[in-house]
């Protein structure tokens, strides 16, 4: 995979490996998933739901880099993850901030709530 990709980098915690961090690489395709099952279920933006969109890009890239199996649906992915965040760019890469330039906090996310148990 190139060096450089400008598309975000997630790094993930798991309860069935709390010991292990993930460092996971997203791609464009990762994030047109997440444009159309967005726009499928009438989520939120990434502004105004910036861990949910950190927690399905992270899926669909951990599905398709074979972290995990195809068969993980988004909803088990997302009661595995304890903690998500997006990784800060080294700091000699110059490719910029590798995730939109506004990403709120957990305080002022104002994320609203989605039906958990409706499969993506």
């Amino acid at each position: 995979m190139p060096v450089n990709l400008k598309t975000p980098r997630v790094r993930v915690i798991r309860a069935s490996d709390p010991d292990k961090e993930q460092d996971i690489q997203t791609t464009n395709g990762d994030l047109v998933l997440w444009d159309r099952t967005r726009a499928k279920h009438k989520w939120p933006s990434f502004e105004d739901a910036p861990f949910l969109w950190l927690t399905f890009i992270s899926w669909a890239a951990a599905r398709r880099g074979g972290i995990i199996g195809l068969d993980v649906t988004y909803e088990a992915w997302e009661s595995d993850v304890l903690s998500v965040d997006a990784r800060e760019p080294d700091e000699d890469d110059e490719s910029g901030r590798p995730f939109p330039d506004r990403i709120a906090s957990a305080i002022d996310s104002g994320a609203g709530d989605i039906n958990a148990n409706e499969p993506v």
